[in-house]
């Protein structure tokens, strides 16, 4: 047998006389007795490696003896990017040559490359990576610097990471916020300086031991020598064992004050890989960016947590392993720091002769070719049946009648959909459907409101009736005065909430961002600070309220003088704009005013894409942030250009929701069927079919008492009053609360899809399908004083209640069941009636 040099001399040979690697190289191998190399060639199918990239493609490393581990990405030729480090040759290449006064200067090797692609600096200097994969090389360049440090050890840089490593810190361990056993740390890390005293100082320092190391509590307990209720977390020849004994050996300094601190991390890939086969692997590199400037891999000292660990897992090192077809979001933590990456696993059979489908717009060319990627195949179009039933519920929040179904499916223009669309914008349903909706979102209760709901959901009614811009709504709403039955927008401010609850409500209702956590400490999954939540609790310092003229009303004012204290110092706080700098203002400025501002701008993404998010969830069942009021680094979105695009569409158009509701309704996405084929049938998040949802507890109603004709009574209210026009969730309804209206108790209140066996005993032997049934002005009635024919009637039902015509099969169904009865008034009663708790009646489809 050859040896390994003797191949690789026959591998460049071939390489320089052009010979295609993968067709004859496998054949030397085999003459030599030898077993092939991998070549370009994808695992999956036919696709050529066509060229490799290193990543980070720039690095620096701090100090002589330090490590940066380095991934090699392939691209090939189907557009695909894969993991080949474990295929590549490493070498230690010269530096780049720098031309200096017409002298070419090369700087001395620093480094040194394993074969598995972690590099050692051996002094400081200039060198590159050299990278050779099948027939394709790339160079990375490598800089070593004076790392600065002046003491060995810190307790904030290099002993914290060790306890979020390990999950000690998390919120279901000494993280909580009580801790465990007498034993309290920072939440992930964020305060360094309080779990170290945790660790040193308190319980009488009986958790380090200085005299013999090996025999602290921090080593004993995770090693499970002594018994620990966190079980094993480590080893004795592990890292992190010799990192902890090292630190308590050297008497557990905690460092120089001030020193540094870790602020960012960045992780490796940065976009999101694609994991084909069972044996594929994608190994995280994360680099964390110190407050001393400098730049280390901690791959091996950060904890990883996959979002979804039956499509993905990732080792404690960061190597990711498929386990499904899917996509999941690997979060990286370390001290308060936080990074993710995104991997999408396609384990299914590539589809040959993947069908090109029919695009409307931009929607359906994003939608299309990533779930091109994912191999998987949308669905047909939906009917006219379909969508004619699917595009009023969803818009209007009503069933479209039996004669508007009949106009619509006997129209043969091409246009006829989008024609419709347009149409539906008209009806006073959709203001009614809108307001509603924006009444759940802005908590419109006599919870906050008193008797502030109906004027509160006339005015937003009003805003969609006229099309108002949504950054117009937003402003008016955040800088309103007055009293709330005349300045209606006012009742956007609930009486007794505090600056710190109005910050929570507003940044999850128009900016998709939750701040609650930053509240009490910084953010654990986000960049976000507790002085960014008390920042930005500074701008509603000034808001006051007093009696009005009329009975339970108040009067929003402004008090120019009052400032806003931090709740533990009762310092006053500046107030800081989310992310952003102090702001300062004009003497008896309404501060609220320089925040609508901020917030509405268009150079402010979070708050277009949060409104965009909320729409297309409204429409397509799951936005593209999920949940809506999560939009954070650490929660990506499942289709990135899709939400940019649509931001920037709904941006450019003046904020028109309008615009953004067409531009959604009237793509291929939305209108594809609910019907599932073998690609898609698992795909939850990739739109590449309607997802099926039950309708609200207003939409049903409102259904029934459409289909039979008899309006539903309200107490208080006129008769004919829809569920959807309700002004606040306190009108009594047995119906609607069991089929679980909204409560309003918060803006991230959300409609539930769950069954019940109240709601199932209601549908079944309640009176609010029987009674309106057996009603003298139901069209059951009706028809048959008409001396219709049961065919008839059935054709009307099907077209009332579904939106479609009956089958053959389920015409002659029906007509034997009606037979059988005993009377034919009864046989259709039970025909309707079986209608309308039939599963295609109770969801939209």
């Amino acid at each position: 047998m050859p040896s390994n040099a003797k191949i690789l001399r026959v591998r460049n040979l071939l390489r320089r006389v052009g010979t295609a690697a993968g067709t004859v190289l496998p054949l030397v191998c085999f003459l030599y007795g030898a077993a092939a190399p991998k070549t370009g060639h994808d695992a999956k199918g036919d696709a050529f490696l066509e060229e490799i990239s290193i990543e980070p493609a720039s690095i620096v490393i701090s100090g002589i003896g330090e490590s940066q581990t380095v991934i090699v990405t392939g691209r090939f030729a189907d557009g695909s990017l894969r993991d080949v480090t474990r295929l590549a040759e490493f070498s230690v290449a010269p530096p780049a040559p720098v031309s200096s006064h017409s002298l070419t200067l090369h700087a001395p090797l620093a480094i040194e490359i394993g074969k598995s692609g972690v590099i050692t600096s051996k002094s400081l200097g200039l060198a590159q990576v050299k990278v050779v994969v099948s027939n394709q090389t790339a160079f990375a360049s490598v800089s070593v610097k004076d790392s600065g440090r002046t003491e060995k050890l810190n307790f904030a840089a290099d002993i914290a990471p060790v306890f979020s490593r390990v999950g000690c810190n998390s919120s279901n361990c000494h993280g909580a916020l009580n801790g465990q056993g007498g034993f309290k740390l920072s939440l992930f890390g964020y305060d360094p300086d309080a779990d170290y005293r945790a660790i040193v100082k308190d319980g009488n320092g009986r958790r380090v031991d200085l005299k013999f190391p090996e025999e602290s509590l921090i080593l004993m307990k995770p090693t499970f020598t002594i018994r620990h209720g966190g079980g094993q977390l480590f080893s004795e020849d592990s890292l992190e064992y010799r990192a902890l004994l090292n630190w308590i050996s050297a008497g557990a300094p905690q460092g120089k004050p001030g020193g540094p601190r870790l602020e960012q991390i960045l992780v490796y890939p940065r976009d999101q890989r694609f994991l084909t086969t069972a044996e594929a692997r994608q190994q995280l590199v994360v680099i964390g960016k110190y407050t001393d400037g400098r730049e280390v891999d901690i791959t091996r000292q950060v904890r990883y947590h996959s979002s979804d660990e039956t499509v993905a897992v990732v080792s404690p090192n960061g190597l990711v392993s498929p386990r499904r077809s899917g996509e999941a979001n690997i979060m990286i933590r370390s001290l308060g720091a936080v990074g993710v990456a995104q991997v999408a696993v396609v384990l299914r059979p590539a589809v040959e002769n993947y069908p090109r489908t029919p695009r409307n717009s931009y929607i359906d060319d994003l939608v299309f070719r990533k779930l091109e990627k994912l191999q998987i195949i949308p669905s047909d179009l939906c009917t006219d049946n379909e969508f004619i039933r699917r595009v009023y519920l969803d818009l209007i929040g009503t069933l479209p009648t039996a004669p508007e179904v009949q106009r619509f499916l006997n129209d043969r223009s091409p246009a006829k959909r989008s024609r419709l669309i347009d149409a539906l914008f008209r009806r006073p349903e959709y203001a009614d459907f809108w307001s509603l909706k924006w009444g759940d979102l802005l908590t419109n209760s006599p919870q906050f409101l008193y008797n502030g709901t109906a004027y509160f959901q006339a005015w937003l009614r009003e805003a969609f009736a006229t099309n108002r811009p949504y950054d117009v709504t937003v402003r008016q709403l955040l800088a309103s005065s007055g009293g709330t039955y005349q300045a209606l927008p006012t009742n956007f401010y609930a009486a007794g909430k505090k600056p710190e609850d109005m910050v929570t409500f507003t940044s999850q209702a128009f900016l998709g961002v939750s701040l609650e956590c930053a509240r009490c400490h910084d953010h654990p999954n986000e960049r976000w600070k507790r002085d960014d939540f008390l920042g930005m609790a500074a701008f509603f310092s000034q808001v006051k309220f007093k009696n009005g003229v009329r009975n339970n009303e108040r009067f929003l004012y402004i008090d120019p003088d009052k400032e806003f204290q931090h709740p533990q110092t009762k310092q006053i706080v500046p107030a800081k704009l989310l992310g952003g700098p102090q702001v300062f203002f004009w003497p008896q400025e309404d501060r609220r005013a320089r925040l609508a501002a901020w917030l509405t701008s268009p150079s402010n993404l979070y708050f277009a894409r949060a409104a965009v998010n909320r729409i297309w969830r409204e429409f397509m069942g799951r936005g593209i942030v999920d949940p809506v009021d999560d939009l954070r680094f650490t929660n990506p979105p499942s289709n990135p250009a899709l939400l940019d695009r649509l931001a920037r569409d709904f941006v450019e158009h003046g904020f028109d929701l309008q615009h953004l509701m067409k531009r959604i309704l009237n793509s291929r996405t939305y209108q594809l069927s609910s019907k599932t084929n073998d690609t898609n049938r698992d795909d939850s998040s990739g739109y590449s079919h309607y997802t099926m949802r039950r309708l609200t507890a207003e939409q049903l109603a409102d259904a029934i008492a459409q289909v039979t004709a008899v309006p539903e009574k309200y107490p208080f209210f006129y008769p004919g009053k829809r569920a959807i026009q309700l002004p606040d969730p306190i009108v009594d309804s047995y119906f609607l609360t069991i089929f679980d209206r909204a409560t309003r108790e918060n803006a991230t209140c959300t409609r539930k899809q769950t069954a019940s066996l109240a709601q199932s005993l209601n549908l079944v032997s309640g009176e609010m399908i029987n009674a309106k049934l057996r009603n003298q002005g139901s069209p059951l009635v009706r028809l048959i004083g008409q001396a219709r024919s049961d065919r008839d009637i059935v054709r009307y039902f099907y077209l009332a209640a579904l939106g479609r015509r009956p089958r053959v099969q389920e015409m002659e169904l029906a007509i034997q069941a009606i037979a059988k009865s005993n009377s034919r008034r009864e046989g259709l009663e039970d025909f309707a009636w079986a209608l309308l708790n039939s599963k295609e009646f109770l969801y939209n489809h």
